[in-house]
């Protein structure tokens, strides 16, 4: 079964300029998965962990930093991710 990407998390992800944290889609759910980049408390590193053991496979980063990020841009992504 195919799984259907949440196009309005993936947006924001694409537009989001927080330097603190990185999207990633998981390809199982169609989900954007936030990871926070100085979080040291357990849960955080074992979803930080999570997200590189799965990396390629389920899960694909997210560039933020396009404040413009629209649908196109969504398309765009996608696209280039081969999904």
């Amino acid at each position: 079964m195919a799984v259907s990407y949440n196009r309005e998390q993936l947006q924001a992800a694409l537009a989001n300029m927080d330097s603190t944290s990185s999207y990633y889609l998981d390809l199982h759910t169609g989900e954007v998965v936030t990871v926070s980049d100085t979080a040291t408390d357990p849960e955080s590193e074992q979803l930080r962990n999570q997200v590189m053991e799965g990396y390629g496979e389920r899960y694909r980063y997210i560039p933020g930093g396009n404040a413009a990020a629209d649908a196109a841009a969504v398309q765009t992504w996608l696209e280039a991710e081969g999904l």
